[in-house]
């Protein structure tokens, strides 16, 4: 015999029962054999309704908050750290110039009979090599940290890829360039060996084909650094969009101008700070410039 179910609550009933045995109605009057009766639907009071969850919007495509969390604290680092370098180097090279000024680097001359001779002065020649690796050290550091940062984030923003991919590119150039560079000095430094203690260069101690050469090679790829260099500025514009810091824009624009860089250098540096203590202590989307 199929199981009834009571009326009231709509538990089965025990056979023959006079009574539920869960709410105690009285068995008179039971649903067919069936599945349990639905609940009744929750009454509420006149002029109530339901809400629908708060949904808020935030600045991206397709109304989707920019994933921020604390990757963007250590790409944020990192560029605080490439602005840094790039202060140190500026003011390594202002404090240069003042200082290697004093020395007559190379003395070029010409005889009566035509040829042509370079008078080098030895310490003014050890300072610009001191000075060329110390710049090329501080340059690499600079572009590697950025391009660290753009690594980073685009893993969670795509727009960051082209940026990271020219940053490596702009690395790679210039490796070449200053390796060009102290091929270069080598040579010179070779002339020197081969002019003796005079320190008279004549073109017999200068191999002109190998020196020409080197030239045209640091032209190439001064070009290549040009094209990664564009990259980085890119990329820093892009974390002005990011992080609506405008100061990432106006640093991006004054990088482009000697001298007045420094003062873009500067800007990169306070809004990356100031981006990132925006994101302390905070691992969800957040909206920016709200």
């Amino acid at each position: 015999m199929a199981a009834a179910f009571c009326a009231h609550c709509g538990r089965p009933l025990v056979p023959n029962a006079a009574f539920c045995s869960s709410c105690g109605a009285p068995v008179a009057g039971t649903l067919p054999p069936s599945a349990p009766a639905a609940s009744p639907s929750p009454t509420f009071p006149s002029g109530a309704s339901y809400y629908a969850p708060y949904a808020p919007t935030y600045p991206g495509q397709g109304g989707l908050p920019p994933a921020f969390g604390p990757g963007d604290q250590v790409a944020l680092l990192y560029v605080s750290w490439a602005a840094i370098l790039a202060l140190v180097g500026a003011l390594i090279s202002v404090v240069a110039l003042v200082f290697v000024s004093g020395f007559s680097f190379l003395n070029v001359s010409t005889t009566g009979t035509g040829s042509t001779s370079v008078s080098v002065n030895s310490t003014g020649f050890a300072w610009v090599v001191a000075l060329t690796a110390v710049g090329a050290a501080l340059t690499m550091a600079e572009l590697f940290l950025y391009r660290r940062a753009f690594v980073v984030l685009r893993n969670r923003d795509h727009s960051f890829s082209t940026p990271a991919t020219l940053v490596f590119l702009a690395l790679a150039a210039l490796a070449v360039v200053f390796l060009v560079l102290f091929g270069l000095l080598g040579l010179i430094a070779q002339a020197i060996t081969c002019a003796g203690p005079g320190n008279t260069i004549t073109s017999s101690c200068l191999d002109a084909g190998t020196f020409f050469g080197l030239f045209a090679v640091l032209a190439v790829t001064a070009i290549v650094a040009v094209v990664g260099y564009i990259g980085l500025l890119i990329g820093i514009w892009r974390l002005g969009t990011r992080y609506s810091e405008s100061m990432f824009k106006a640093g991006a624009i004054l990088l482009i101008f000697p001298v007045v860089n420094i003062v873009g250098v500067v800007l990169i540096l306070v809004a990356a700070r100031s981006a990132g203590g925006r994101l302390q202590g905070t691992t969800s989307p957040m909206p920016f410039g709200l």
